[in-house]
């Protein structure tokens, strides 16, 4: 009776340590898998976004420039120019307002990993804007 026991307590033992091991591999080996998807996931992000990251550096040119412009306009205008030069002015000044918020809000979505499309669409509506001021500048200008 007593090598019974000896023997059920011997196997019982090696069984619960096998498995004990093989519960601690599988763990790492999660824990691997996890990490290397995360890595490799945030490595395609990256590498996605530098487009956009360079595009976005071409529409702040842009805007720098447009915005460059508009302020020595208003130099030019002094302080008493005619009311509707002012009002398209102002208009122009306006969109250069909606113009820095946007590219605020595509440096936010390139960060947050939001969509290429998405960004797409959003640096598309910017340079139209930028395109709009441009126009108002060279109506008040020309």
């Amino acid at each position: 009776m007593k090598r019974s026991r000896l023997k059920l307590f011997k196997t019982t033992s090696l069984t619960i340590s096998i498995i004990g091991v093989l519960l601690i591999l599988l763990t790492v080996g999660l824990i691997g898998y996890v990490a290397v998807s995360g890595l490799s996931n945030s490595v395609s992000t990256t590498v996605s976004s530098g487009s956009s990251y360079d595009q976005l550096d071409q529409v702040k040119t842009q805007y720098e420039e447009i915005n460059n412009k508009y302020e020595n306009l208003n130099k030019k205008l002094g302080t008493n120019p005619d009311p509707n030069i002012k009002t398209t002015f102002n208009t122009g000044k306006v969109k250069l307002s909606e113009i820095s918020q946007s590219i605020s809000s595509i440096q936010n979505d390139i960060n947050n990993g939001k969509s290429e499309e998405d960004i797409q669409k959003n640096l598309n509506q910017t340079r139209n804007k930028i395109k709009e001021a441009n126009d108002i500048y060279n109506q008040i200008a020309g």
